[in-house]
């Protein structure tokens, strides 16, 4: 699966006449190579050429993450040394230095500096070109997906049984990431949301001290990752009696959320699917109190193309993953946010979610 991907993506360099790429630790490092890696204070690198030839440069520490059948060479620098003592190694004289492609979104300059110290001439962006090997999802990424959605799933309804008035926004996001990790879960794509009450007018209200109280509405947007894919997922819960303008607003989320929905199929655009949901809340009064797009594709990084947004005219095309989540965000007053993730199939698509999108109200 790996091998392919590179091939591919080297096909791709030859055609546009650059001799090597360099991956940094992160989403396509990992896609591309399957090895997992964080950016750190230590440099690494994969280099691949426009023949398929694959280069670690590794610190020591990370060689055992590395099997040698899965590499043409690797370069490993000790601690003490640091990666300079690479600069002279043979590899860097044998090989051709006019061009190296990059991934201008994830890369730092200090490794663009060490590319250059290493001799290449030229350094040219070639991120989008990646992230477009990224859109389409595989039949087994799209598994990874549902399994990541099926943690989140369950984990919520673990903790919906548990919430209670008088419960912190840190209580319930921290119980809710537990349940996750037992369930499976590589640790969380981003920070657990949990906002209550006036907090859920901030679509990216992370987890505070603030305890959640009867008659407020909860955000609950959190996230899960299984063989490295993501699932997001966002809910909105009552808490006691809410009033009728609150039941108002979240229903209003909700339809918009259908309309969206019932957008959705090959051919069709992340404009449209934007227009139809921001259309109807404006329809119903709330245009101003939606700041955000409607969606954001999602796979290995939690947002990623294609964004479901006003003005973006491409054409959705079967294995596409993305979000859906309209939300209303009254400031002073209240929030709602409710979000699904889907596949474009051949006729329509698919939705990775069966959670019910009906109001759940935690009675004291």
């Amino acid at each position: 699966m790996y091998k392919s991907r590179r091939m591919k993506i080297a096909t791709k360099l030859k055609n546009q006449g650059y001799s090597w790429l360099a991956l940094v630790p992160g989403p396509n490092l990992y896609y591309f190579t399957g090895l997992a890696l964080k950016q750190s204070e230590r440099i690494s690198f994969a280099l691949l050429s426009n023949a398929g030839d694959l280069v670690f440069i590794l610190p020591e520490v990370e060689q055992s993450k590395v099997k040698k059948k899965d590499a043409t060479d690797i370069l490993v620098y000790a601690d003490k040394e640091g990666i300079e003592s690479l600069f002279p190694h043979p590899f860097f004289d044998g090989i051709s230095k006019d061009s190296v492609a990059v991934e201008d979104n994830h890369m730092r300059l200090v490794e663009a500096e060490v590319l250059q110290q290493c001799g290449f001439e030229k350094i040219v962006s070639f991120g989008e070109e990646l992230h477009r090997e990224r859109v389409i999802k595989s039949e087994k990424e799209a598994k990874d997906i549902q399994s990541a959605v099926h943690i989140l799933e369950t984990s919520l309804q673990k903790v919906l049984k548990i919430i209670q008035p008088g419960m912190t926004e840190f209580e319930i996001a921290a119980i809710l990431e537990f349940e996750m990790k037992k369930a499976g879960s590589k640790g969380t794509p981003f920070e657990t949301i949990v906002a209550s009450g006036e907090r859920a007018a901030m679509p990216h209200g992370r987890a505070s001290e603030k305890k959640i109280m009867d008659g407020e509405l909860v955000i609950i947007d959190f996230g899960a990752y299984y063989n490295g894919y993501v699932g997001d997922m966002s809910r909105t819960i009552a808490i006691g009696n809410i009033s009728d303008k609150q039941k108002e607003i979240y229903e209003t989320v909700q339809i918009a959320q259908r309309l969206a929905l019932e957008q959705i199929k090959p051919g069709k655009t992340p404009h449209e699917i934007d227009v139809a949901a921001r259309s109807y809340i404006t329809s119903q009064g709330y245009g101003e109190y939606f700041h955000h797009r409607t969606g954001h594709g999602m796979g290995i990084e939690a947002h990623e193309e294609p964004y479901i947004r006003q003005g973006n005219y491409e054409q959705l095309q079967p294995g596409m993953v993305f979000t859906v989540e309209p939300g209303i965000y009254s400031k002073g007053s209240c929030g709602v946010r409710i979000e699904d993730n889907i596949i474009i199939t051949e006729t329509g698509f698919k939705n990775f979610m069966s959670f019910s999108k009906e109001l759940i109200v935690i009675e004291e």
